[in-house]
C-alpha cells in the first residue's frame, strides 16, 4: 500500500509540475516608434496597421500628432495606413459614416514595408501624399 500511496503523490506532483510551466503562446513583441506625415504635415490622427498577409498576423497602432510607438512582431512587414474623417454627401437626416481619406495605395494596394528586427532601432519614417 505504502508503494501504492507513494506513486499517486509522484504522480500528482508530475502533473501539477506540467500544469505550471512557463510556456507562451503569444509570439516575440519588438518595439516600434515613428512618424506619418500627409502631404508633408503630420498626419492629426490615424492608424498604422504592420501586417504579415501570409500569417494572417496584424498589428495595429495609434497615430497622434504624426507619431506611432509600440509592440509588434518581427519580420518583414506590410505597412497599411488609414484616417477616417465623415463621409461626404449620404441621406439627409441620416449619419454618414466615415472614410478613408488616405489613398488606397498607402492602404488596400499598400506597398510600403518595414523590417521589424530584434536588437535594433526600429524607428519607421513614412511620408504619404492625398494625390
Amino acid at each position: 500500500m505504502t508503494t501504492r500511496f507513494s506513486s499517486c503523490f509522484l504522480l500528482l506532483g508530475l502533473i501539477l509540475s506540467l500544469g505550471c510551466t512557463t510556456q507562451s503562446n503569444e509570439p516575440l513583441r519588438i518595439s516600434v516608434s515613428g512618424t506619418v506625415s500627409l502631404n508633408d504635415s503630420p498626419l492629426d490622427q490615424g492608424i498604422i496597421y504592420f501586417k504579415t498577409v501570409s500569417k494572417g498576423s496584424v498589428d495595429a497602432l495609434d497615430i497622434v500628432d504624426g507619431k506611432f510607438s509600440g509592440e509588434v512582431e518581427p519580420g518583414e512587414r506590410r505597412i497599411e495606413i488609414s484616417a477616417f474623417r465623415p463621409a461626404q454627401g449620404g441621406t439627409p437626416g441620416m449619419d454618414p459614416g466615415e472614410e478613408n481619406y488616405i489613398p488606397a495605395k498607402y492602404n488596400t494596394k499598400s506597398t510600403l514595408t518595414a523590417n521589424v528586427a530584434e536588437g535594433q532601432a526600429n524607428e519607421f519614417n513614412f511620408d504619404v501624399s492625398s494625390k
